[in-house]
């Protein structure tokens, strides 16, 4: 199949001298002395740094992380279904962490736990089959909340039955005071804070919130208050208390949120995603899946195998049914696991090497990638332990030594990654990071034109003349020689 990353055959191309290279690592300079590759080790060196540069340049994403029934699961539904590799991985990554919510965290040190919160962003054109994969990985959950709405159903209705009587009646009949009944969810699509508090605090657990389409999770960030809503997310990201105070409601406050996010972006949106995001550290925050050179799949006529769908069920519920450990004042306290020697030897041996690079004057763009990056090693080193519980490789009594090489990675992927969008997003014209409405009236509008002029081609396209008149105030896309008149600068 076309987009099979594992079955694609990747064609070893020596690059020609002088030619740039894509790698954002340590730069590769493969400049042989023909001469030289009559020696064997010569030779063999040589291969070995075009597999490097090839990988590096490709960052296939890296399935032998996950249990053999897993890697089964990607496999098959990319063969059968045409889901991308990247995109249903990172799925998977995302239905382990909703699932397994505030019932574990992983201890770095005495004082320092991570949850498995992710915020993830499937980066794709339109028609590269973004949403299936998010939507197959989150069906054991959706049933799970679909039951779980029956039931409240049920209950309500007895709800509003015995409500309806009087207390006379209702003591004749045997029923003590009704309570009404909640329904407790784990998927939510309404993202204001207000939404998800009110969920939240009947589901300790924890939630995930899935947008379809990210922008309109980012676009929502300043209804109301500017920055106010970007800052709820940065918390929930860090694991910091919730605290919701509205003049219409009863406050809301949860000691330990966990709230994962998901959601698919076409790459001409990123720029608005990161205008004025990078300071503040919150596009370090999410981790991007953004494949190369993915194109629109054939459709397969391959039939997927039955029991995909049963063994992610399978191994969904028994996270899902894991129990949650609640104190007196109903607030979860997780089961915390600690790294093996091994593995924490691994971890904070890398952090080391990670820490030293950022430390180089050259490497300053990628110091916040690195910051998170640390933080995501750690969780994901806890999402692949009970993945493999799981799928009964191994127990949950602490994060093993092959938990911790597939989270680094991973986040060495995820890192190839955001250096690539961050890439697409700095070097991109003024032009790019407006809406696309704007841009439409950009390109409509003539090289020079006078106030009126620029008024009327804004109504034609259904922009109001107030919107129109605060757009040509950016002195990145016009310049303004007299008053009333304007030229385009791109």
């Amino acid at each position: 199949m076309a987009n099979n990353q594992l079955n694609n055959p990747n064609a070893l191309q020596h690059k020609r001298q002088g030619e740039d290279t894509e790698n954002k690592g340590e730069e590769i300079k493969i400049y042989p002395q023909f001469d030289d590759l009559q020696q064997p080790e010569t030779l063999l060196k040589h291969v070995h740094e075009i597999q490097r540069e090839v990988e590096i340049k490709q960052n296939p994403f890296p399935v032998e992380v996950f249990p053999k029934v897993v890697q089964e699961i990607i496999t098959d539904t990319n063969e059968s279904l045409s889901f991308p590799i990247d995109f249903i991985g990172a799925s998977i990554l995302y239905a382990v962490s909703v699932s397994i919510g505030n019932t574990h965290r992983v201890e770095i040190k005495k004082g320092w736990q991570e949850n498995a919160v992710l915020y993830l962003s499937i980066v794709g054109r339109a028609g590269t089959n973004k949403s299936h994969p998010v939507s197959f990985a989150l069906q054991p959950i959706e049933e799970r909340d679909k039951l779980k709405f029956q039931k409240y159903q049920s209950e309500k209705l007895e709800f509003d039955t015995v409500s309806a009587l009087t207390k006379k009646e209702r003591e004749q009949q045997g029923y003590s005071e009704p309570v009404k009944p909640i329904w407790e969810q784990h998927l939510v699509t309404d993202f204001t804070p207000e939404a998800l508090t009110e969920v939240h605090k009947f589901n300790k657990r924890g939630i995930g919130v899935y947008a379809d389409e990210l922008a309109t999770w980012f676009k929502n960030f300043n209804r109301y208050n500017k920055g106010s809503e970007e800052q709820f997310w940065l918390s929930v990201w860090s694991g910091k208390a919730i605290r919701i105070n509205r003049k219409t409601t009863e406050p809301t406050f949860i000691t330990k949120p966990f709230i994962s996010v998901i959601g698919t972006i076409q790459p001409k949106v990123l720029n608005e995603l990161a205008d004025n995001r990078t300071e503040n550290g919150f596009l370090d925050r999410l981790l991007f899946v953004a494949p190369e050179n993915l194109t629109k799949p054939y459709w397969s006529e391959k039939e997927i195998n039955p029991e995909i769908f049963e063994n992610w069920q399978t191994i969904i519920s028994s996270l899902l049914e894991l129990s949650i450990i609640q104190d007196e004042t109903d607030n979860p306290q997780p089961e915390v696991l600690r790294f093996t020697p091994e593995a924490k030897h691994l971890l904070f041996d890398w952090q080391r090497k990670l820490t030293d690079q950022s430390n180089k004057p050259e490497n300053e763009a990628i110091i916040g990638i690195n910051a998170k990056m640390e933080m995501y090693a750690v969780r994901l080193a806890l999402i692949l332990q009970m993945i493999r519980f799981a799928c009964n490789e191994d127990s949950k009594q602490a994060v093993g030594i092959e938990a911790m090489q597939g989270a680094l990675k991973l986040v060495e992927y995820f890192k190839r990654t955001a250096i690539k969008i961050h890439s697409i997003v700095n070097n991109s014209s003024p032009l790019d990071k407006i809406p696309t409405d704007k841009q439409n009236l950009y390109n409509e509008l003539p090289e020079t034109f006078t106030t009126s002029e620029g008024v009327e081609v804004a109504e034609s396209l259904g922009i109001a003349e107030r919107t129109f008149k605060y757009f040509i105030s950016n002195r990145d896309l016009f310049n303004n020689p007299k008053r009333g008149e304007y030229e385009k600068r791109i």
